[in-house]
C-alpha cells in the first residue's frame, strides 16, 4: 500500500507544476470533452516491467493490488455525455484450465486435494480443472477539477456468471489398471452487485491520463446445485447433487488499481 501511495503521490506532485496548462503547444486539449470516448486498463504490469528493469533478480516489483488480481483483464469503456460526466461499460470474460499427470509421491494441485482426499498422489493420477467467469456492468462517472489533476467518483451496477469443473482419474502406477475417478461440477454462480468508486488522475499528455481508484462494493451471489460423479473400478458411476448456496458481502475499502486511460 505504501508503495502505491508514494507512486501516485510522486506522479501528481510532478504534474502539479504544469497543472494549469490545459492545452498543448499544438493547441490540443488535455482534458476530456463532451462526445469523447475512452478506454481504461490496469497499469500494474507496466510498473512491474520498469521496476524489474532496474533489478536483475526481479526484486523491485511494481505495486500490486488484490482487487485487480481477482479481475484481471477487466475492460472499462467510457462515453462522455458532458465534460464532467460519462457513462461507463465494464466487461470481463475469463477462461482457465489446468491438466497435470502425476505419479506416486508427487504433490497434488490445490484444486484436486479436496476430492482426492490427500495432498500427495499414491498412484498415477491425472487431474484436470476448468472454469469461466463472466462479468459485465453499466455505470456513471462524475468528475471534479479545473486543472490536469482531476478527481472522479461514481458507481457501477454489475452482474456475473461463473462455473468450475474439477476431476481426477487414478490408476495403478505399475499396471495402469483403472482404480477410481471423481468429478465435481460447481453449480452456476450468478452474482449481482453495486460498486462505488472514488479516484484521481493526472493528464500527462493530451487525452492520456494516469491515476488510481478506490472501490467499495456490495453484492449477492447465488450458486445452483453442484454435482459429484464418482466411479470405483468396474462398478457403474454414481452421481449425487450438492446443495445450493448464497452469500452477501460488503467489500472493504481498498485501492482497486493504477490505471492508464486513453481518450479519443
Amino acid at each position: 500500500m505504501k508503495k502505491i501511495i508514494l507512486t501516485v503521490a510522486t506522479i501528481f506532485a510532478i504534474g502539479a507544476v504544469n497543472a494549469q496548462d490545459l492545452k498543448s503547444k499544438k493547441g490540443e486539449n488535455y482534458l476530456p470533452e463532451a462526445g469523447d470516448w475512452a478506454i481504461s486498463f490496469n497499469a500494474d504490469g507496466i510498473f512491474e516491467f520498469v521496476g524489474n528493469s532496474f533489478n536483475g533478480n526481479g526484486g523491485n516489483n511494481a505495486p500490486e493490488v488484490g482487487y485487480v488480481k481477482d479481475f484481471d483483464g477487466t475492460f472499462v469503456g467510457k462515453m462522455f455525455k458532458t465534460d464532467k460526466n460519462a457513462y461507463r461499460v465494464v466487461a470481463n470474460l475469463g477462461f482457465g484450465s489446468d491438466n497435470q499427470d502425476l505419479v506416486a509421491g508427487q504433490t497434488m494441485p490445490t484444486y484436486a486435494v479436496g476430492i482426492y482426499g490427500a495432498g500427495v498422489a499414491t498412484d498415477k493420477v491425472t487431474t484436470t480443472s476448468s472454469g469461466f467467469n463472466l462479468a459485465a456492468g453499466l455505470g456513471k462517472e462524475w468528475r471534479r477539477g479545473k486543472t490536469r489533476l482531476q478527481g472522479f467518483y461514481g458507481a457501477d451496477v454489475l452482474i456475473s456468471l461463473s462455473s468450475e469443473t474439477v476431476k481426477y482419474d487414478a490408476s495403478d502406477s505399475t499396471t495402469g489398471t483403472f482404480i477410481d475417478s471423481v468429478e465435481q461440477k460447481s453449480g452456476l454462480g450468478i452474482g449481482l452487485g453495486v460498486n462505488g468508486f472514488l479516484g484521481a488522475e493526472y493528464f500527462l499528455f493530451p487525452k492520456f491520463s494516469l491515476g488510481a481508484q478506490y472501490n467499495y462494493g456490495l453484492g449477492v451471489t447465488i450458486k445452483g446445485k453442484s454435482e459429484t460423479t464418482a466411479q470405483v473400478g468396474t462398478a457403474p458411476s454414481v452421481s449425487a447433487d450438492g446443495g445450493k448456496s448464497s452469500n452477501f458481502g460488503i467489500g472493504d475499502v481498498g485501492v482497486a488499481s493504477i490505471n492508464l486511460t486513453l481518450h479519443f
